[in-house]
């Protein structure tokens, strides 16, 4: 498995809702900075993204794309300084059933939120823009992106059976068809955690730690596997990836560890001698320094949250 195949499997998608509404001039939809990302699909006619940092809106036209990142607060209207109201409020109106007087120019906008559950901070995560937008041009032009898509918007427009089931898993494809057509876009130097993977030693490096996570690796060791000095590839490493070598490793592990404990009943010794660590003590103290919290509140608290996740929760489409 490559290095982003390996990556995108341990992120797992939490509460997902997806909106689809036809909405006409002038609106404004807002959303909070909360903690999840949110995924917008212009399906007709067109808006204005307003991001807290931005100088200027931004332009989203039809069948375009965009991915907001976790925590980034914005606006999508029409025009671009209609007023706005909070998300589900405004896709519960449309969803009541408006009627447009005809030459109205409505937009059909399609909404999906959803969280992200990870064990610590993820280089791919942490590293990842505020906004990702690809235009129409760039998802015609990607088959799978294109019928993910198609799925998402059917799935948003019908009132079938299963939503809440159907709708995490069709996010999971569709972030990873988004973040793959947006890789490819990218220009080879330009630095960053995706230029990592098209730089051929540190891609080596990562592969290797991915494969064998319980090697007691170093970074002699790492930058003798990747062909280069030991100061070229703790420095390449640090620039690209975004943390030193050995501080991924540990993540790395957290990260596998944190999966363990969501998705098994190993015992927490069981989980450290797994991920590499000689003792249950020194993995849990590993563990709480990463992510934040002791290996069993995290499972308490993500078993908590598998629970309510799967209760039906209201339509905002």
């Amino acid at each position: 498995m490559d290095a982003l195949s390996e990556i995108l499997s341990s992120v797992r998608l939490g509460s997902a809702v997806i909106g689809y509404a036809r909405l006409a001039p002038p609106w404004g939809i807002a959303v909070d900075p909360a903690r999840g990302a949110a995924i917008h699909l212009v399906q007709n006619g067109d808006c204005w993204l307003r991001l807290p940092d931005a100088e200027a809106p931004i332009n989203v036209s039809e069948g375009d794309i965009i991915l907001v990142a976790s925590g980034v607060a914005h606006a999508l209207s029409n025009p671009a300084d209609a007023p706005v109201a909070p998300i589900a409020s405004m896709l519960s109106k449309a969803a009541a059933g408006t009627s447009y007087s005809h030459g109205i120019e409505a937009t059909t906008l399609l909404c999906a939120k959803f969280s992200l559950d990870e064990g610590g901070p993820h280089p791919m995560i942490s590293l990842l823009p505020p906004l990702i937008h690809l235009t129409r041009v760039q998802i015609e032009a990607n088959p799978s992106l294109c019928l993910v898509v198609e799925l998402l918007r059917l799935e948003a427009a019908s009132d079938m059976t299963g939503h809440d089931i159907v709708a995490p898993r069709l996010l999971d494809s569709a972030l990873v068809f988004l973040l793959r057509a947006w890789l490819d876009s990218q220009p080879i130097g330009g630095g960053g955690w995706f230029d990592a993977l098209r730089d051929k030693g540190i891609a080596r490096a990562l592969r290797l730690i991915h494969e064998a996570p319980t090697e007691p690796w170093t970074v002699n060791e790492l930058a003798k596997r990747a062909q280069q000095s030991r100061a070229t590839f703790a420095r390449r490493f640090t620039r690209l990836v975004g943390v030193p070598p050995l501080t991924y490793v540990a993540r790395w592990r957290m990260n596998l560890a944190a999966r363990a404990l969501r998705e098994t009943n190993q015992t927490v010794e069981g989980i450290a001698h797994t991920v590499g660590y000689e003792s249950a003590p020194s993995f849990s103290q590993a563990f709480n320094r990463i992510v934040g919290q002791a290996p069993g509140a995290y499972r308490s608290r993500s078993r908590m949250a598998e629970r309510d996740a799967t209760r039906p929760s209201p339509r905002t489409d």
